[in-house]
């Protein structure tokens, strides 16, 4: 029996249809993240676990015990929010201490409880902030100490809500890395959300991501990455984002060819694989998804086996170039291999890793990206 459990879990907000059918386990000790963009229902998936929302269709369990009806003090439930929550009249220390003298908590007595915070609060960095009240400090101190609100319980699931979206990078990284050593120090079950692609898969166990209120995948950080099952998937992970092509597969003189736009992609590999298995099923149709780092665009000899594009447009970067190719309406992204000059609108050769990229069906309508808005996290 997993410790937390959600099963076909539906809720509306009037007509509009939040979560639909969403479905998972997360086992004692797992560090299990919720993550999709803004609007995918994360939020509302940890308010309807904690109680703060009713309403759902489906079942939510903590050890085995269904939570329908049960009052938000009897779950048994941290949670910080991404608004903080903090009592503005309370100082740092007597926020983070007030879960710890609650009616409902354990009577540890006024010097355990003042170890806890002060633990909790060294290991977040904001030992020096509990005489302060909320109005002094910051919005990333604010966060920390909503933060560390949550994890001073004693709870079955914490559930944090972007709980360090609004710290600076270096604070962010700091953040992290806390968060992942306190998770194993405590053996804490956490269900953590974020939009953040960097975040989930740093810190999780294993990843959930939701769009649109539905589950698309459920799987290890490593998987989430190197095998997303969709291509709304591949395009949520990763920075540059995700290649995405829509074209039509033939078997070609040699390994199959994807064409798009006119123009043909010589594949190899496991895609060239992917596209045999696809046309023996009748099904020419596809939708390529490659990463740029596993397209490479070079000069030198003509290679039957790569596709010559003129260059669109070129970024520099502190790992090396990328160089941007119109294909139609679209732009393909690949890292440029020799650091010779280029010219606009210079020929180079391109090929496609085929052990790297992937062939979707289409799950949502393309718009044409200008090269500029394919290096955003989307």
């Amino acid at each position: 029996m997993s410790l937390l459990e959600v099963r076909g879990v539906t809720h509306f907000y009037g007509q509009a249809r939040a979560l639909d059918e969403v479905s998972f386990d997360c086992e004692q000790g797992e560090f299990f993240t919720l993550f999709g963009p803004s609007g995918a229902g994360k939020t509302t998936l940890l308010e309807l676990i904690a109680g703060i929302q009713t309403g759902y269709q489906g079942a939510i369990k903590i050890r085995g015990r269904d939570l329908a009806g049960a009052p938000i003090q009897e779950r048994h439930v941290a949670m910080a929010f991404e608004n903080y929550a903090l009592y503005p009249h309370l100082s740092v220390r007597e926020n983070i201490a007030f879960p710890l003298r609650s009616p409902r908590a354990a009577d540890i007595g006024e010097a355990a409880i003042a170890k806890k915070v002060r633990w909790i609060s060294d290991e977040l960095g904001i030992g020096d902030l509990l005489d302060r009240n909320p109005a002094q400090l910051s919005g990333g101190q604010k966060q920390r100490v909503s933060l560390a609100r949550a994890l001073v319980r004693d709870a079955d699931v914490y559930l944090l809500d972007e709980p360090i979206a609004h710290l600076d990078a270096k604070l962010r990284t700091v953040a992290r890395a806390n968060l992942k050593a306190m998770a194993g120090n405590l053996g804490a079950t956490i269900v953590y959300v974020t939009h953040d692609y960097r975040e989930a898969l740093g810190l999780s166990d294993r990843v959930l991501v939701l769009d649109q209120g539905r589950v698309l995948q459920v799987a290890d950080p490593r998987t989430i990455y190197h095998q997303p099952a969709t291509d709304t998937v591949g395009r949520l992970v990763g920075d540059p984002a995700m290649n995405l092509l829509d074209g039509v597969l033939s078997a070609g003189a040699g390994n199959p060819v994807f064409t798009s736009a006119g123009i043909d992609f010589h594949l190899n590999g496991k895609l060239a694989d992917e596209a045999g298995r696809r046309l023996a099923a009748g099904k020419p149709e596809a939708r390529l998804g490659v990463r740029p780092s596993a397209v490479s665009a070079g000069t030198g000899a003509d290679d039957p086996q790569a596709t010559r594009l003129p260059v669109y447009a070129l970024e520099g970067g502190a790992q090396g170039r990328l160089a941007f190719f119109e294909v139609g309406a679209a732009f393909l992204g690949g890292s440029v291999t020799r650091a010779a000059d280029i010219p606009f609108k210079g020929e180079l050769q391109v090929k496609i890793d085929g052990n790297r990229g992937h062939l979707f069906n289409a799950s949502f309508p393309m718009h044409p990206p200008g090269p500029a808005e394919t290096l955003k996290h989307r």
